[in-house]
């Protein structure tokens, strides 16, 4: 297994993770655990990009990385996410779209003695609401045909 698809393996398993929560899993922990999993998937998606810059095995350069994210609004998006995120202010965005987390939908089930939980969040962008989970879909989808595209392996 190469680095970089250890990186994308646990993009994947964040994305599953967040499936979950949009689906429907077990409520088992405080509410903030969930909104933590949101972001670990949008801060492992953006750092896909570093793995795949630093693993020589990976057949792209730095420039053909960095160009396709520039080229694809749903992964600017996740960077930007990722950046406000991991550093509180976004000073150098790459896009034009100032995501901001929104509105948060918690739907809570009771039965069969155990309780559920099912959340959707909304990210708030300047051409309007988005679908949280749909853009992290897109995201994963996009590197994935990149580097299925490139001759890599996932």
């Amino acid at each position: 297994m190469t680095k970089y698809s250890e990186q994308f393996a646990r993009m994947r398993r964040y994305l599953e993770r967040f499936g979950e929560i949009r689906a429907g899993r077990v409520h088992d922990r405080d509410s903030e655990h969930y909104l933590d999993d949101v972001y670990s998937f949008f801060l492992n998606c953006y750092h896909l990009k570093d793995w795949l810059i630093n693993d020589p095995a990976f057949p792209a350069n730095a420039a053909e990385v960095e160009d396709f994210i520039n080229s694809n609004v749903e992964l600017k998006v996740c960077a930007d996410i990722c950046n406000s995120h991991k550093h509180l202010l976004l000073k150098h965005p790459r896009s034009a779209e100032n995501p901001k987390m929104g509105p948060k939908k918690f739907f809570v089930g009771l039965g069969s003695g155990l309780t559920t939980v099912r959340a959707t969040y909304t990210i708030d962008t300047a051409s309007g609401p988005c679908e949280a989970h749909e853009l992290a879909e897109k995201c994963a989808e996009l590197w994935r045909s990149f580097i299925e595209g490139k001759g890599g392996a996932v």
